[in-house]
C-alpha cells in the first residue's frame, strides 16, 4: 500500500440523523474525497443476514446463537462459504437504503470522489454483544466465533463488489469498529494475540481496498501493527501521546504503507467538549502530537503523509447540531493543515 493520504478527512458511519438522504447529503458536504456511507439507524441487522443459529430476543434486546437443530442450517452455510458462494451473503437492499441513496445521488450529480467508506462490527466488540444460548459471549465460543468471522468476511466481500459497482471510478476503504478491544489487555481477556491477530487477518482479507481497525478506548497500538490492517484509527484527543510508547513498530509499520487516523475532534466520551472547540487549536493539537512522536525518532514528513483526521469515535448519540459541528470541524483541521503543509 502506497498511497499518502497527507490529512485527508473522513469519519465513521453511525450517526443521530434518521432521515438517509439528510445524512447522505451531510456526509457528502463534508467529506466529498472520501465518503462515508452513512448509518442512521443502531440496526446491524446487514450484518446478521444468513448467519446460521442466530436468534433474536426482542424482548431483552439481544441477539444470541443457539445451534440446537441447526445442523442442516450450519452445513448449508459451510457449503456456500467453502464454494466462495458470495451472492449467499448478500446484503438485503431493504436494510442498506443509505448506500442505494448515496449511489443515486452520485449517479445525478458526480462529485469528486476517490474513496468510499464503511465500518463494519469489529471482532471483539462483535464477538462480546451477542451470546451463546447460555448468556455467555460468542466471542470465546470458537465454532460460533469462526461463524462470525467467516459471516463478516463475506459480506464485506460483498459489499465491496457492489459499491465498486455503483460507484465506479472510486476505491473502497472499510474500517472495523472495535472499542471493546482493551478487553484483551484487561484482566478478563482470554487468548494469545498471535490468534486474535489471525482472526482479525480473516476478517480483514474480504475488503478489496483500504482495510482500517478502529479503537476509541487506550490500546497497544504496536499489537494492531502486527495484522494486516493498512490504517489504526484512535482516539489521538486523549491517547494522542501514547503513539510515543510503540515508535519501533510504528516506524515498520509506515514504512511498509500503513497509515494513522488521527481522531483528533472530540465526540460524546472523549473528554472534550465540542462545542467549546475550535479546528485551528484541534489542529495545534495534532501538530504536537505529531511532533512529539516525530521527537522520538519518526520522520515528521512521513508522519503527516500518513495521517488522516478523523473525529474520536461516532456521533450516534449526540445531538444532530453538534453531530453536524464535529464534521464541519474536522474537514476544516483537514484543510488547514494539508493547506499548511502540502500547499
Amino acid at each position: 500500500m502506497s498511497y499518502k493520504p497527507g490529512f485527508m478527512p473522513f469519519c465513521l458511519n453511525g450517526m443521530p440523523r434518521r432521515d438517509v438522504a439528510e445524512a447522505c447529503r451531510v456526509m457528502i458536504e463534508n467529506f466529498p474525497e472520501c465518503t462515508p456511507i452513512p448509518l442512521p439507524t443502531l440496526s446491524q441487522k446487514m450484518w446478521t443476514e444468513r448467519t446460521p443459529g442466530l436468534q433474536v430476543d426482542r424482548e431483552k434486546k439481544r441477539l444470541y446463537f443457539d445451534l440446537n437443530g441447526k445442523e442442516n442450517e450450519l452445513a448449508e452455510f459451510y457449503d456456500h462459504y467453502l464454494a466462495d458462494d458470495l451472492d449467499y451473503f448478500a446484503i438485503s437492499t431493504a436494510v442498506d437504503e443509505p448506500l442505494y441513496t448515496l449511489a443515486e445521488m452520485y449517479r445525478q450529480k458526480p462529485w469528486d470522489l476517490k474513496y468510499i467508506h464503511f465500518n463494519f462490527p469489529g471482532l471483539f466488540a462483535w464477538g462480546l454483544s451477542i451470546k451463546d444460548k447460555n448468556g455467555n459471549p460468542a466471542l470465546y465460543d470458537d465454532t460460533l466465533k469462526d461463524i462470525m468471522i467467516k459471516t463478516l468476511a463475506m459480506k464485506i466481500r460483498w459489499r465491496c463488489n457492489k459499491v465498486r459497482a455503483l460507484f465506479p471510478g472510486a476505491a473502497i476503504m472499510a474500517t472495523a469498529g472495535d472499542g471493546a478491544l482493551s478487553v484483551f489487555s484487561s484482566a478478563g481477556g482470554t487468548g494469545a494475540w498471535e490468534q486474535v491477530c489471525r482472526d482479525y487477518n480473516e476478517m480483514l482479507a474480504g475488503v478489496d481496498g483500504i482495510s482500517g481497525i478502529h479503537c476509541c478506548d487506550n490500546f497497544d497500538w504496536s499489537l494492531l501493527m502486527q495484522t494486516r490492517t493498512n490504517v489504526i484509527n484512535f482516539d489521538a484527543y486523549r491517547y494522542g501521546s501514547t503513539m510515543t510508547l510503540y515508535v519501533e513498530k510504528l516506524r515498520e509499520y509506515l514504512q511498509r504503507g500503513g497509515m494513522i487516523a488521527w481522531g483528533i475532534v472530540p465526540t460524546t466520551g472523549s473528554g472534550g467538549d465540542i462545542a467549546a472547540e475550535n479546528a485551528a487549536g484541534l489542529a495545534r493539537r495534532l501538530e504536537d502530537v505529531i511532533h512529539a512522536v516525530a521527537g522520538k525518532g519518526i520522520d515528521e514528513q512521513l508522519l503527516r503523509e500518513s495521517a488522516l483526521v478523523t473525529p474520536t469515535c461516532e456521533t450516534v448519540s449526540m445531538s444532530i447540531e453538534m453531530a453536524d459541528r464535529v464534521y464541519q470541524v474536522t474537514a476544516e483541521v483537514a484543510r488547514l493543515l494539508r493547506r499548511k503543509y502540502f500547499g
